[in-house]
């Protein structure tokens, strides 16, 4: 699928499931419903479309595109545009905004079809925020600046597993709430997309050495309890695969800081 730019893409891929928050962080705090576009770009191509789609996210700012939207670069020439929804619902008003900014940037000499033209590929998903497999003992979820470093780990279930799963990630849980070092994820499933049943374990960091020295610490002293909890866990997984990535501030619209 050739990208022309994500809102017009955004227009045609959510029309008649999905509807948008007009702010990042409304009631509930932290959304729970995300459309994901993942991006993808050839190491030949990756300068023209950093160039291109700067432009893209100046008129968009310029012309105060009115959604929440969270951008992040992969390790592998590839981008997250990731997009907080409220449910399953009307997007009238969602198709307005996207109509009078999509026009505005026309009328300012940039036409995204052929700015973009064989840069990018893309997929498309829907993912769920796991709220009760999700783990932050000190109240700090959600995106920041302060922690951009992001790993993903894309998790393929085996049919019928998800339950037996979640039961395993509650022990982890019980298992932090039980000594006094402790860790922070988010889990989220997979709603509409590719390779389901699929999870997405995603950590953050200040930078990856970071990450690094708080794994290799509690690692140190609880080897054998993640030995043994990865083992359980692994008979419900068919494949894994992880992403190394970073939250990138100045291409997101709309979010806390």
């Amino acid at each position: 699928m050739r990208k022309s730019t994500l809102l017009i893409a955004l227009c045609i891929l959510f029309a008649g499931f999905v509807s948008f928050s007009s702010r990042a962080q409304e009631t509930p705090a932290m959304p729970e419903i995300f459309f994901v576009m993942e991006e993808f770009v050839a190491p030949s191509d990756l300068q023209a479309f950093i160039e291109t789609q700067q432009k893209a996210v100046d008129l968009w700012k310029k012309h105060e595109l009115d959604i929440p939207l969270f951008t992040y670069r992969t390790a592998v020439n590839s981008f997250y545009w990731v997009v907080p929804i409220e449910n399953m619902g009307s997007i009238d008003g969602v198709f307005q905004k996207a109509g009078d900014v999509v026009a505005k940037m026309k009328a300012d000499g940039f036409d995204a079809d052929k700015e973009f033209r064989d840069l990018s590929t893309s997929r498309q998903m829907v993912i769920h925020w796991m709220k009760n497999l999700s783990y932050h003992p000190n109240g700090n979820m959600g995106q920041t600046n302060d922690n951009r470093y992001c790993e993903w780990t894309f998790v393929s279930l085996r049919a019928g597993h998800e339950k037996a799963a979640a039961d395993v990630v509650k022990k982890y849980i019980d298992f932090y709430n039980s000594i006094e070092e402790t860790d922070e994820w988010d889990i989220y499933s997979v709603v509409m997309g590719y390779d389901t049943p699929m999870w997405i374990l995603m950590f953050r960091a200040e930078n990856a050495l970071t990450m690094r020295e708080h794994e290799k610490m509690l690692n140190d002293k609880y080897q054998d309890t993640y030995r043994k909890l990865w083992m359980e866990f692994s008979t419900h997984v068919r494949k894994y695969e992880d992403q190394k990535g970073w939250f990138l501030p100045n291409w997101s619209l709309n979010v806390s800081e």
